[in-house]
């Protein structure tokens, strides 16, 4: 069962708005509604950082968003499983040239079992969509991190490194 929030705003406007208190997701037995519910959590476990970057035609950087994937893992219920919370992003640079806007939103999709139903291990999909525009155009590029209970976690669709103002990859 998920808890935490769906979805949220982790930069708005060029200024990061997310509070890591109430701003995170997680994956729980049924009929848990709290993650405190749990016992023997540990962490938090980080990913290698991830960045996103706009440049336009003449090689400026208009807009930057960097950050590393966040959870506590390992939780069970009476000794049973090993499920997630407080999965979410760590920012690490938000940066927006003076006449371009950076929005982030971050999304965690339906939870899943990756062990069995004697052992379960839960997961869940975290998702940075990163948006950047100016005066005309708006683009958008998302990464997407599966974070697990057992502390480990893989990469999903991912659009990261620097990208012009067309959205096309741009090799640096």
């Amino acid at each position: 069962v998920e808890i935490g929030k769906e979805i949220y705003e982790a930069i708005k406007d060029n200024q990061p708005v997310i509070d890591t208190t109430v701003d995170w997701a997680g994956a729980v037995p049924q009929g848990v509604t709290n993650w405190t519910q749990l016992e023997n959590w540990q962490g938090p476990a980080q990913t290698d950082g991830y960045y996103i970057e706009f440049k336009n035609g003449l090689g400026k950087k208009l807009t930057k968003f960097s950050w590393r994937f966040v959870w506590k893992y390992g939780g069970d219920m009476n000794g049973v499983g090993k499920y997630v919370t407080q999965a979410g992003v760590d920012i690490d640079t938000a940066y927006a040239y003076l006449s371009e806007h950076l929005n982030v939103e971050v999304q965690s999709l339906k939870p899943v079992n990756y062990g069995t139903s004697a052992a379960p291990i839960g997961g869940v999909d975290v998702q940075v969509s990163v948006s950047s525009h100016g005066l005309f155009e708006k683009t958008t590029k998302v990464c997407t991190m599966t974070v697990k209970g057992d502390g480990t976690s893989a990469l999903g669709t991912c659009e990261h490194g620097t990208f012009g103002h067309d959205g096309e990859a741009v090799v640096v």
